[in-house]
């Protein structure tokens, strides 16, 4: 089935990962590997499954374009590894408080301020910023697409720290098409092994 493999292939996931995010047996999915005339098909409570795990409707085989200078996902919501050693960190930062939002950074957005892709970024969403915080922000496209972001806070701008030319661009906060979430609070990185 095209559309999970599309699937697989958009959120990097493999079966089993699909699989446990979906609550279902590995060989619902692994079936479709093995049915090259494609005759294998999904419950309809599978395929909801999927939607609402992945966030891609079913038997859609395109990824929406970003707005200009998104060229990439920047940030992708934290969800807690049974083994990552950052899960208790992060687990314990956000005990009973609200508006605790743990996110992973994927762009080189900060690197200058010393945060890397990898790096989980913890937002107070009831915090306000002040002038050099990190800060959560969501950005949205004339379609009305949401981009999560990450940037330094220098009212009325957002700025990145680093040297990806294509990240430059300061974002105008204008609370409508550049919208401040919260205030980086606290950062994670999982130990890490050097480049040989």
């Amino acid at each position: 089935m095209q559309w999970l493999e599309f699937v697989l292939r958009t959120k990097r996931w493999r079966v089993a990962e699909l699989a446990r995010r979906t609550d279902r047996n590995p060989s619902t999915y692994s079936k479709f590997k093995n049915d090259p005339a494609n005759q294998a098909t999904l419950e309809p409570a599978t395929i909801a499954a999927i939607e609402e795990a992945s966030g891609i409707r079913a038997y859609e085989f395109s990824q929406h374009t970003k707005a200009r200078g998104l060229a990439e996902s920047e940030s992708i919501k934290y969800e807690a590894e049974p083994l990552a050693t950052v899960d208790g960190a992060v687990k314990a930062l956000q005990g009973e408080r609200n508006g605790i939002d743990p996110w992973v950074l994927k762009s080189r957005s900060l690197e200058a301020a010393g945060y890397l892709p990898g790096d989980v970024l913890v937002v107070d969403l009831n915090a306000r910023p002040e002038p050099g915080d990190v800060v959560c922000a969501q950005v949205y496209d004339r379609a009305g697409r949401t981009e999560t972001v990450f940037r330094i806070f220098e009212d009325p701008f957002l700025m990145a720290a680093t040297l990806d030319r294509t990240l430059i661009k300061p974002l105008l906060i204008d609370n409508d098409r550049v919208v401040v979430r919260g205030v980086v609070v606290a950062s994670f990185r999982e130990r890490r092994a050097a480049a040989a």
